[in-house]
């Protein structure tokens, strides 16, 4: 980017704003700049001569308290050679002791002997100490400049920067005159470095506070630039206010310059842009593609007509249903085509229907008022008939059918909302019931809500132990003895006591929960055969298993990892699984229980009689037992249907090579025709009802099938009949 461009950009820029306002601002923050700049020298200058006076100020205290710090002959002795060494480091130490505490590096004492300088004393770290520190009083001193045989010589103080063999140092020599004339020298020391990291120190504060200050005045100096600004303010304030959707805000246009002119601008704009949203508003309530209201404008208008003093209205919420083969197969813009037609025809309602609207895809919705139960079958009727004709969408005839939801006000609701949602439950509660229509029912759905809070419940029943496993007996009807048991689980709700698993097993299944349970039941039943094994019971337990864990190859897994965890033998588990979950997933299904059956797992299909199985499919599964639903056979004493139903089955088992045994068992006459019929097992309360572990162990140990019938004499070998043609 060229700099002429860059200029451009600048000056586009600068346009757009208060050329006063900028050259207020610049001029200030210039002025500031440059009080910054100032004040910080002068602080910088203030604080570093501080810390020269802080440090000449130490060594001079240190200096006249040199005298204090040593015994009161100390110096005559020392003068004349007759200090010891001990003594000599001893002082040394204890002056060590003072310059640390003072803030000084060396405190020291120096004389004139034949002509040359020499220690009277010198303060020593514990390191120069141990290094034998007294060889200083024996020895010379010589620094580079000469400032202490000069101070000896004339007798003056000095103070400035010292250069020795031990550094470089801020130093102040002061003579002391002795009764003979002479001059002996007290000096101390400071690491000149240290001298100059504090003043570097004071340089960065100074600094510091001098930035802060530019901030702090750049703040004021710009408030003083907005305060000259305000015309620009106003206008701003506006420009926002119009960019929230408050296009009703206007600017006082009562100046004759720029401000003035921009000002009247703004206002013929507010004026075209308040126009403009007026329309859109309009838009917003209305659907695009059928002109009918949509959902905002749908609510807004319920909640303008909905009055007690209007009497009983009602809102009715119509689906069309399989509309989305018309979209796959026909195409989106056919699909349209074919909701504007919709919408077309219930256009053609007259009172009590006062508005139509389209909620949403193919969703439509009718609003009633003033109306009685009469006016409001009426109106259902007329959807069917409006319904029941066919559409012609480019040659193509189209058969189309709805389902609706009612809710009626103010029984079912009294704001547009509650109405509108209760609308909507009533209709998916019709889809359920397969019926054209439905009222909303609050019953149904606070069992709907009691239906959810079960999920929840659930959980929390696998977490805390709340389900329980019963065992119910199977026996030989050619002999009455106990060979298997079925694993029923039951829910013992801690609030709402017993529920029944007709009621907790569908809602798990349909809430992905029912796998939870299956496995749950698998262990459990088979840590109890393990433990009825060492007790001497050995039993095949047959549990119910969903369609889901059949289907899936990981529950097949699951159920190698039980086996081996509880050391159980397979032929002591039976999986009994419903007919219409079988023939579901053919081919996935027939590859796990040849699985299953090859680990030596027992399969039985349970509820035969009441799915859509294939034979072909039947003949190819490896169970080994049929089990009747017991809805044939509690009814065989009512309906001779049933008999003959019953007797196909067990027939259709033994050609297949099954074992049949049927469920339901509760009566003594039932367990007579069934055992003619050559039914190998029988499962029911005629036997005994489901029961705790527990108890069904004290059950079998009883021998409590001495009440049975005898089972007829033309019982075959194996329970079936012997037959004679």
């Amino acid at each position: 980017m060229s700099l002429q461009r860059v200029f451009h950009f600048f000056q586009r820029r600068f346009r757009r704003i208060n050329t006063a306002r900028v050259k207020i601002l610049l001029v200030l923050l210039a002025l500031n700049l440059l009080l910054m700049l100032v004040f910080t020298f002068l602080i910088q200058w203030v604080m570093s001569a501080e810390v020269r006076r802080d440090a000449d100020s130490r060594l001079a205290v240190a200096v006249h308290t040199f005298p204090m710090l040593l015994p009161a002959d100390y110096l005559p002795r020392a003068m004349a050679g007759a200090v010891s060494s001990a003594e000599y480091l001893s002082l040394a130490a204890r002056l060590n002791q003072y310059c640390q505490i003072a803030g000084i590096h060396y405190l020291y004492a120096f004389r004139l002997k034949d002509g040359l300088v020499s220690y009277v004393l010198d303060s020593a770290p514990a390191v120069e100490l141990a290094a034998d520190r007294y060889g200083h009083y024996q020895g010379k001193y010589q620094d580079d400049d000469g400032l202490v045989m000069a101070a000896l010589l004339d007798g003056k103080a000095r103070k400035g920067t010292l250069n020795d063999a031990y550094g470089k140092f801020h130093s102040f020599l002061q003579p002391i005159k002795q009764a003979d004339g002479s001059y002996y020298l007290v000096g101390a020391d400071i690491d000149d470095q240290l001298i100059e990291h504090l003043i570097n120190q004071a340089r960065w504060r100074a600094l510091w506070l001098g930035m802060l200050l530019f901030v702090v005045s750049s703040v004021v100096c710009m408030f003083v630039a907005h305060h000259f600004s305000a015309p620009l303010t106003t206008f701003s304030r506006a420009v926002r206010r119009m960019a929230a959707g408050d296009f009703g805000v206007r600017v006082q246009a009562g100046r004759s310059d720029e401000l003035g002119s921009l000002a009247h601008a703004f206002n013929a704009l507010g004026d075209i842009v308040s126009l403009r949203d007026k329309e859109l508003r309009e838009l917003a309530f209305v659907d695009s593609l059928t002109g009918l209201v949509n959902r905002v404008g749908f609510l807004h208008f319920i909640a303008e007509h909905l009055h007690p003093e209007s009497g009983m209205s009602a809102l009715l919420i119509l689906n069309i249903n399989n509309f989305h083969y018309i979209n796959e197969h026909l195409g989106y813009q056919e699909g349209d085509m074919a909701l504007r037609c919709i919408a077309d025809r219930l256009k053609g309602f007259n009172r009590p229907v006062v508005k139509v609207a389209r909620l949403g895809g193919n969703i439509f919705s009718l609003m009633l008022e003033r109306i009685n139960d009469d006016d409001l079958n009426k109106v259902l009727a007329q959807v069917d008939t409006y319904f029941s004709e066919p559409m012609f969408i480019d040659g193509q005839r189209l058969d189309i059918s709805a389902t609706s939801g009612v809710a009626i006000y103010p029984a079912h609701g009294l704001s547009a909302e509650v109405l509108l949602r209760n609308a909507e439950i009533a209709l998916c509660n019709a889809k359920l019931a397969r019926r054209s229509f439905a009222f909303y029912d609050a019953e149904q759905e606070a069992y709907s809500r009691n239906q959810l809070t079960l999920m929840g419940d659930l959980r929390e029943a696998l977490a805390e132990g709340h389900l329980r496993v019963y065992y119910q007996p199977k026996v030989k009807m050619i002999d009455g003895t106990v060979c298997e048991a079925e694993a029923l689980v039951r829910w013992q709700h801690p609030v709402r006591g017993f529920i029944s698993p007709a009621v907790f097993i569908p809602f798990a299944e349909q809430t992905g929960k029912l796998r939870l349970i299956t496995e749950w039941v698998v262990h459990d039943v088979l840590m109890q055969v393990a433990q009825w094994s060492e007790q001497g019971l050995l039993l095949c337990i047959s549990v119910n298993v969903g369609v889901s864990d059949v289907e899936d190859a990981s529950f097949v897994t699951f159920l190698e990892k039980e086996l081996a965890l509880c050391q159980v033998d397979p032929e002591s588990l039976c999986l009994e699984i419903t007919e219409t979950g079988v023939m579901r997933n053919p081919h996935e299904v027939l590859r796990n229980l040849e699985h299953l059956r090859s680990m030596g797992v027992k399969l039985s299909i349970d509820d035969f009689g009441t799915g859509y199985s294939s034979f072909a499919y039947l003949a190819k599964m490896p169970v080994h037992e049929l089990k009747i639903d017991q809805s044939f056979v509690m009814s065989m004493n009512e309906r001779f249907e049933n008999v003959s139903i019953v007797r196909s089955i067990i027939e259709l088992g033994h050609i297949l090579g099954l074992s049949v045994i049927a469920e339901g068992v509760e009566t003594e006459a039932v367990w007579q025709a069934l055992a003619v019929m050559g039914c190998d097992e029988a499962q029911g309360y005629l036997i005994a009802a489901p029961m705790p572990a527990q108890d069904f162990l004290l059950w079998c140990n009883s021998g409590s099938c001495a009440h049975l019938p005898i089972t007829p004499s033309n019982m075959g070998e194996g329970g079936r009949p012997v037959r004679s043609f």
